[in-house]
């Protein structure tokens, strides 16, 4: 990535990887210890952790009143992957 991103913002992402992980299923040693590192620095907001958690999670999104993994849009517009493999 060329562009320098903020420091506080980096770590915001991080914490909140590790919290979406927490969702899934339970965290290691590591993790936990990161997290409560994490939680210590000063610019590491409750508020930046929230978008980072919202930047994450971004892929998957309600489409058609159902949540769907962008990601595999194969499954989901046959148009859309017609139009992937022609790139």
């Amino acid at each position: 990535m060329s562009k320098k991103l903020d420091p506080y913002w980096q770590k915001a992402r991080i914490a909140a990887r590790i919290i979406v992980k927490n969702r899934k299923r339970k965290l290691n040693t590591r993790d936990r210890r990161l997290a409560k590192w994490l939680a210590e620095q000063p610019g590491v907001t409750n508020r930046l952790i929230e978008q980072g958690i919202a930047s994450v999670v971004a892929p998957i999104r309600l489409i058609n009143h159902k949540w769907v993994d962008r990601r595999v849009t194969n499954q989901v517009n046959p148009a859309a992957s017609a139009l992937a493999t022609r790139r």
